[in-house]
């Protein structure tokens, strides 16, 4: 059969499967076209499997709404000898409702993200609907079909398949405050497993997980746990379900577990981005999160710039006692700063660690003399950043304008006090010299480098300057923006002349007169 043949017998079967599924629903006489629906999951071709997963959730979206399948008997293992007619149709119903559900978990590792994405919304859609209509009485306070989201959400956290897409879409879901429990259940579950044998997490596993928690959106206010997706029975005594203490105790859990794994540094990079405002504010004890920010901020280089935000929030927010909080920032000023990713968030967080006047001047006066020398070396989209940074700390500090105006102040590194290697702020006698690095600059080829470090040859403003503009700047944006400045008129001679060859230099004289 040659391509066009196969395209064509698939809109075939396509048109055939929307035919039986409506004639499933219209009559009982039609209901075994149920079985050829059913068989063309398997198919391998992507539009009949898509239209296969329509005319099934047609199909049994009707059966649930109706409650025609609701029975006391179960309908897997049961033994239906002497049960009504009616009821071996309920149960043969189910039995391929279960079918379906199954062939539908299978499709979540299919090739295609449409087969994936289409599996996991309908699956979703089943569980809303047993949720409103069960399939049998429900014996606790709530309908949630949990067996059915268990091992729907199992299949999302594969240890070989990388999931990080579909969870993006399953982001809507968690926003009902049962389903995010049951999530934070079953991760709870499955990450105490996998640390009882811990030769079998795989980074894919890890990056599934961190994938589902990067979209869990956790509440603050236990007043609003009032999202769900099951129906919760009126006077229902509260449960864990609706107790957000218990919720959150669960999310805690989670994390802690969660990063006891060892992560892959892209991952250890990810995690530690969305620590501060995703998770501290949302776990039952942040401390408990003390000594993993330590040991990142312990590691250096990038890790470290990443940790800081998480271990300031523990420290100004939630009385994290950790004294050399402020040796540790100083020590992260390199020359390397100005060449990592991560470099406008290290500025933005340095700047925000450095905003508060109650600092001692020795302290601020270290970090502003240290980036001065480190922008000897620095590129320009730095120092176009780096400059107003550091001025910012002179007006916020006045104290430190002394090593603006110091005219006895050293001019050179040979004659500077100041001890770059130390590594106690304390003790590297920045106070005792002065910015001269500044006055080099001056002399920078960037005419917009020159303008920032001029600026100490006047008073100061009072007013710091806005760094938000210029945390991401780049070279090219300092090349564009010079080119597009007003040119100004060129002079070509210096001499008006007074005739054709009648310059001073003009050598044509010696070849060529006028008569």
């Amino acid at each position: 059969m040659d391509v066009q043949q196969g395209t064509q017998r698939s809109k075939e079967i396509v048109l055939e499967i929307k035919e039986k599924s409506k004639l499933c629903i219209e009559s009982r006489k039609h209901i075994n076209g149920l079985v050829d629906i059913l068989g063309n999951l398997q198919s391998s071709n992507e539009n009949v499997i898509v239209a296969s997963i329509h005319g099934l959730h047609s199909v049994f979206h009707h059966f649930l709404s109706t409650s025609e399948m609701y029975s006391e008997v179960s309908a897997v293992g049961e033994d239906i000898t002497g049960l009504s007619k009616a009821e071996q149709y309920k149960l043969w119903l189910r039995q391929h409702y279960v079918l379906t559900c199954n062939g539908l978990v299978d499709l979540l590792h299919h090739s295609s993200y449409k087969v994936q994405e289409l599996s996991m919304t309908t699956l979703m859609k089943f569980i809303k609907d047993e949720s409103h209509n069960p399939l049998q009485k429900p014996t606790q306070g709530h309908t949630f079909p949990e067996q059915l989201f268990k091992r729907l959400f199992l299949c999302l956290i594969p240890s070989d398949k990388n999931m990080q897409p579909l969870f993006m879409r399953f982001q809507e879901y968690t926003e009902f405050d049962d389903v995010r429990y049951f999530c934070m259940q079953c991760l709870n579950n499955s990450l105490k497993k996998e640390q009882v044998s811990s030769e079998q997490v795989t980074d894919v596993y890890l990056s599934n997980i961190f994938a589902c928690l990067e979209n869990l959106n956790f509440t603050e206010e236990a007043s609003s746990m009032s999202n769900f997706l099951s129906p919760l029975p009126e006077q229902t005594k509260q449960t864990k379900l609706t107790d957000w203490r218990e919720h959150r105790k669960l999310f805690t859990n989670v994390w802690i577990l969660f990063l006891s794994f060892k992560l892959t540094t892209g991952l250890y990079k990810k995690v530690l981005m969305i620590l501060h405002d995703k998770v501290i504010p949302y776990v039952s004890c942040p401390l408990f999160l003390s000594d993993f920010l330590t040991e990142s901020y312990n590691v250096g280089g990038a890790i470290s710039l990443l940790a800081l935000n998480g271990l300031f929030l523990l420290v100004s927010k939630y009385n994290l006692d950790y004294p050399d909080f402020y040796k540790k920032l100083y020590a992260l000023f390199e020359p390397s700063i100005f060449h990592v990713k991560y470099r406008s968030r290290f500025f933005y967080l340095a700047n925000m660690f450095l905003s508060s006047t109650h600092l001692p001047a020795y302290l601020v006066a270290s970090f502003a003399k240290k980036l001065s020398r480190i922008l000897l070396t620095a590129p320009s989209s730095g120092l176009r950043l780096a400059i107003p940074f550091m001025l910012n700390l002179v007006i916020r500090h006045p104290n430190l304008k002394v090593m603006l105006n110091r005219t006895n102040g050293p001019t050179d590194i040979t004659s500077d006090p100041y001890n770059y290697d130390e590594t106690d702020p304390g003790k590297s006698k920045a106070l005792d010299s002065c910015l001269w690095e500044l006055k080099t600059l001056q002399s920078h080829y960037c005419p917009d480098i020159v303008s920032q470090a001029s600026r100490i040859e006047h008073p100061l403003s009072t007013t710091e300057t806005d760094l938000s503009e210029l945390l991401d700047i780049t070279e090219d944006e300092m090349v564009e923006k010079e080119v597009k400045k007003k040119k100004k008129d060129i002079p070509l001679t210096f001499e008006p002349p007074k005739g054709l060859f009648d310059t001073k230099d003009d050598k044509m004289q010696l070849c060529w007169s006028l008569q």
